[in-house]
């Protein structure tokens, strides 16, 4: 059973190695021939196709044609069906009733009936045989063609503010279509939040009575506050709001389905085309964050804290960078610093550079990983992480003794969370780099400290835990790493051993002491994935 589980984890082991170092290649090389397996999508024919039979047709009309004259004509001439849709006619005959002009009324107002309406044909005095209106609105004045039929349906369309396309051999005439787009992203409601608090207060002396004093408050705070708030398919929506024709234009978003429906003109529609196609490449660039976190320990009394001169040295001779500043944990223990370290240059692969500042660490104390863990996610989607403990602690305890009774207890209880707390939020760029927004919080495990009242009847724990927080946005290309310090934990014990007191060493005895300090590192490094 031993040498199974040991087994089992080797192939885990392997199997994650493997997947991590194939998506660090950013190139393939190789000798034999290579067939790219993503399948050559085949031209088809749009809804605004043109393709149209040779036709020479002639007209000379000085006084105009109407489109449905002008149909008529080439079915004759050339055998080919032309058909005008509704909301065409429609747009021809608003135009139209728009552009007649408001004439006086002659005459007496005829009275209305029950209903409370005139008939129109009474008003002005006109009877019933009134003469009908001209739909001058419709006609192509001034036409005179000779020439491929395609140019001639051009002028059509453009002098009547149409479109025209050929379906299955017959031309239409239309103002709106209807086309419908894929969404190749989820409806994802994203709220995350990070806030840093830090605040102190100092009350000053007071003085009673007659005599003269000072007093008040001396308090000073400090919040910084990093929102994200974003629901995808609402702001697709307002969007295409926005893209759409003023009283003509509409569509329909389906959430179930990912599709989105529009109706509008032909122009409006590519645009629309446009912007989903741009969408459905930024928001599916995805990126794998791997995340490692190391527990570096120092236990010589000479080494209090990280050399990180030593670090930059050791890192420099062999072949990678380390820019940026760190704040030294031997002076200021807690504090907590980043920065960002380049990959090793020449033939070395991704990586190398972690690789190389695990083992410049290794050489300034013990180091031991406490977890690691790849985590891929798609572009501005953030990735949460967590890797905390709890601990039961005792809030109040009350005993109440009642004559002729008893004693009687009573005992609340909370459970206290402390560790590590980390969201990454990637921002892939066009060139391939990576904005990396992240919240780094780290608790220390309490010291838990028991308080009893004199009497002896309260009792209640107060834990002491040291806490840092660090918000932080950096531009990072992909394979750097980001180095993370911070959360320094220093112990030391101190032993002596003499007669009669334990600092006297005449007759025998002898001192030691012991200094251990703990400073976690976290390294994120970024890799762009197909």
């Amino acid at each position: 059973m031993d040498g199974q589980a040991r087994d089992n984890a080797d192939t885990a082991q392997r199997i994650t190695q493997s997947r991590t170092e194939l998506s660090q290649q950013p190139v393939t090389w190789t000798d034999k021939p290579w067939v790219n397996l993503k399948p050559v999508a085949s031209a088809v024919a749009t809804p605004e196709d043109k393709t149209l039979p040779l036709c020479q047709i002639t007209l000379n009309r000085p006084d105009g044609m109407t489109l449905p004259e002008l149909g008529q004509r080439i079915t004759a001439l050339c055998g080919l069906r032309v058909t005008i849709t509704p909301d065409a006619l429609q747009s021809l005959t608003t135009n139209i009733g728009g552009a007649v002009a408001t004439q006086q009324m002659t005459g007496n107002l005829p009275a209305p009936d029950d209903n409370g309406r005139v008939p129109l044909a009474q008003i002005g005095g006109q009877g019933a045989q009134s003469a009908p209106v001209a739909l001058s609105g419709t006609t192509i004045t001034g036409l005179k063609w000779q020439g491929d039929l395609r140019g001639l349906l051009d002028i059509a369309a453009s002098r009547l503010g149409l479109s025209w396309r050929s379906d299955q051999g017959n031309i239409v005439f239309y103002q709106l279509d209807t086309r419908t787009y894929q969404l190749v992203i989820l409806n994802t409601k994203i709220d995350s939040s990070a806030t840093v608090n830090s605040g102190s207060g100092n009350q000053l002396g007071t003085t009673g009575g007659s005599s003269s004093g000072v007093s008040g408050d001396i308090n000073s705070a400090q919040k910084t506050a990093y929102d994200l708030s974003s629901n995808l398919y609402e702001d697709i929506r307002k969007t295409i709001e926005n893209m759409l024709t003023p009283s003509k234009g509409r569509y329909w978003l389906s959430s179930a389905s990912g599709t989105l429906t529009v109706t509008d003109t032909p122009v409006v529609l590519d645009r629309v085309g446009r912007y989903i196609d741009y969408q459905n490449k930024v928001l599916n660039r995805q990126v794998q964050l791997s995340v490692r976190v190391l527990s570096v320990t120092q236990t010589r009394n000479e080494q209090l804290g990280l050399d990180w001169g030593l670090v930059y040295k050791s890192l420099h001779n062999a072949g990678a960078t380390l820019s940026g500043s760190f704040t030294n944990a031997a002076d200021n223990a807690g504090s907590a610093g980043f920065s960002i370290l380049d990959t090793a240059s020449g033939s070395a692969a991704r990586f190398s550079g972690s690789q190389l500042l695990i083992k410049a660490l290794s050489e300034q104390g013990n180091v031991s990983v406490v977890t690691q863990l790849n985590r891929a996610t798609t572009n501005l989607t953030p990735v949460p992480y967590q890797l905390s403990n709890q601990k039961g602690i005792l809030t109040s305890s009350t005993s109440t003794a009642t004559a002729n009774v008893g004693v009687s207890s009573s005992m609340q209880t909370s459970i206290l969370t402390t560790g590590l707390f980390m969201t990454m939020l990637p921002y892939i760029q066009e060139n391939g780099d990576v904005q990396l927004q992240f919240a780094f919080s780290y608790s220390s495990p309490p010291k838990v400290e028991s308080f009893v009242s004199k009497d002896g009847n309260t009792r209640n724990d107060v834990p002491t835990f040291q806490q840092e927080a660090l918000t932080q946005k950096v531009n990072m290309r992909a394979g750097e790493t980001l180095v993370l310090t911070g959360s320094d934990q220093a112990t030391t014990t101190a032993d002596k051993q003499g007669t009669f007191t334990p600092g006297n060493f005449i007759l025998g005895g002898g001192q030691n002491g012991n200094t251990t300090r703990t400073t976690l590192v976290i390294l994120v490094t970024p890799v762009l994935l197909r």
